[in-house]
């Protein structure tokens, strides 16, 4: 799942794209037959027709990120809400609408898919799995690929930001005006937890996940599994450096793309080169002279990587 840098570098791709543009079109295939999907996303196909209402004819204005959500603010009031999920990426170019026709068993499907003319890696088989798309005034397309379809798209009044369901609870930002003390004040809200969930407990600190926070416990010392009661002062001004120290370089190298992750080009990130825990099950330890084991475990449902011997 696409967590700060990856977000923050789509974000940053968005800004240098789209200022200016106005939405001509809105368009989408993510709509499910089903009670449980929300109301209020374009998964529900009532609510996309509202959605595309609102959003034609509107100009983007700026984009930012809240936690890992990407936030696409427009004239007119609204923003748009993106939460990218497990497989997720926008990308940006030169597309073309098709029918495709399929024959499975006697039985002829045809449906919309969206196919890049931009020369290059949007045309990659990858990033083909578009299921919504937004057009703009210069022929180009904000297009949307999810191949297991379990991102989230939204719309709400942007003077009702702070309330909203999605960023109401968020912790604060941890490279925004975040200090040692704030963040160790929020460890120290669930104090009998274990170190690795706390870390991507989003209303603890907004943005960090399984990725980063495997890198950043590896960097500071500490074992996942301990409670954050137990930490010492020092161990936390460790993990706070090495958080600081993660993110920043996550975004230097343009976010993780081990698995999903493209930016709005179509591009990999370089983070997954950088990797001194996260899925290096088995390889000897990167830490100088430490002579340790990655180790992988599963805690809270997630798979931590962590050092047999430096991470205590």
């Amino acid at each position: 799942m696409p967590e700060l840098p990856e977000v923050t570098t789509t974000v940053k791709g968005l800004n240098e794209v789209l200022p200016g543009l106005t939405i001509t079109d809105a368009w989408s295939d993510y709509f499910v037959n089903t009670k449980s999907v929300a109301k209020n996303t374009i998964k529900n196909k009532n609510f996309f027709e509202i959605f595309k209402k609102e959003v034609v004819g509107e100009k983007f204005l700026n984009a930012e990120r809240r936690g890992k959500n990407i936030l696409i603010h427009l004239s007119g009031g609204k923003t748009i809400l993106i939460h990218m999920k497990m497989t997720g990426h926008l990308l940006f170019g030169e597309y073309i609408k098709e029918l495709k026709v399929e024959s499975r068993k006697l039985k002829v499907d045809a449906r919309e898919v969206w196919r890049a003319i931009t020369p290059g890696l949007l045309q990659d088989p990858f990033n083909q799995f578009i299921h919504f798309t937004l057009s703009f005034n210069n022929s180009k397309t904000l297009a949307f690929s999810d191949m297991r379809k379990f991102a989230k798209v939204t719309l709400f009044e942007s003077n009702m930001r702070e309330s909203h369901d999605d960023l109401k609870d968020l912790g604060p930002e941890p490279l925004n005006a975040f200090t040692f003390p704030l963040f160790y004040s929020q460890l120290n809200k669930i104090p009998r937890g274990l170190i690795k969930t706390v870390l991507m407990n989003q209303t603890v600190v907004a943005g960090v996940g399984n990725i980063y926070s495997d890198e950043i416990l590896w960097l500071a010392g500490v074992h996942p599994e301990r409670k954050v009661e137990t930490l010492t002062q020092t161990e936390v001004k460790k993990m706070f450096n090495a958080m600081i120290h993660v993110l920043h370089t996550g975004i230097e190298l343009g976010g993780d793309s081990m698995s999903d992750y493209r930016n709005i080009h179509g591009e990999r990130g370089g983070f997954q080169n950088s990797h001194k825990a996260y899925r290096l099950t088995k390889q000897a330890c990167l830490q100088k002279g430490c002579g340790g084991t990655i180790l992988r475990k599963v805690i809270g449902g997630r798979s931590a990587h962590f050092c047999s011997v430096h991470q205590k």
